[in-house]
């Protein structure tokens, strides 16, 4: 299975509310009534950015805010599947004129990844939280593909795992390494792999970076491992589910 993760931003002559809105009630049925996109298709979720969340302060963020609204998940069959959706004339007729509508593709940021490593995972953390943490990570380009991956996942998962004031806040947590095969197809998207994290609410969220551990342990983790302007993050409610 491969997985899409795409972080979206609005035409600029759009609102708030009208890129929503299209994104929600017009955009998502062009996949949902097309049987000839669906059959490469076998889940698709739209995460909108919280109302909450816009009202961040971006010098309050450890990475830089792009002005994201949303994030895309579409998971395929295979990667010949993928391909195969871009190249089908119902996506090329009606799929592409509407993203040219819809948002600014030149500030797009995604991937497509392999199978999700799950960190941590509560009873109930995915239908019962209200807010999700969706981030695309560039590695520090000081480490290697293989360093930082096994670095990510073993290392700083770890944290989430086995500290305590680091693991009560979170109630899900997933990995998303960029599949290998997509390093290969598109080597100019820096991007590396997308965490997604579950909490009870935005403000347990942010409840949850005051912790003394993120200071002492997360932070320089982090400074190690990824390179800070080329790393994103939106607080999303929970997905939008438009294909299951």
């Amino acid at each position: 299975m491969i997985k899409l993760l795409c972080f979206l931003k609005r035409n600029a002559a759009l609102s708030r509310d009208e890129f929503h809105q299209h994104w929600a009630n017009v955009h998502g049925p062009l996949f949902t009534n097309s049987p000839a996109l669906r059959q490469y298709i076998a889940r698709y979720e739209q995460n909108p950015r919280l109302a909450a969340d816009y009202r961040r302060d971006p010098k309050d963020a450890s990475f830089e805010q792009q002005g994201y609204d949303g994030v895309s998940a579409i998971w395929y069959h295979s990667m010949d599947a993928f391909k195969a959706m871009i190249d089908d004339p119902y996506y090329q007729q009606y799929v592409v004129p509407d993203e040219e509508y819809l948002i600014d593709r030149a500030s797009q940021a995604w991937l497509l990844a392999d199978t999700a490593n799950t960190i941590v995972d509560k009873p109930n953390a995915r239908t019962e939280a209200t807010a999700k943490l969706l981030c695309i990570l560039r590695r520090n380009s000081a480490l290697s593909l293989e360093t930082f991956h096994q670095h990510w996942l073993e290392h700083h998962g770890g944290l989430f795992q086995t500290v305590d004031n680091l693991n009560k806040d979170i109630m899900a947590y997933d990995q998303n390494p960029r599949h290998i095969d997509d390093y290969a197809l598109a080597p100019e998207r820096c991007y590396d792999g997308v965490t997604e994290q579950w909490f009870e609410s935005i403000e347990r969220f942010f409840q949850s970076l005051s912790e003394p551990e993120q200071k002492t342990l997360v932070e320089p983790d982090v400074a190690y491992m990824l390179d800070p302007a080329g790393t994103h993050f939106i607080m999303s409610e929970l997905p939008r589910v438009i294909i299951q």
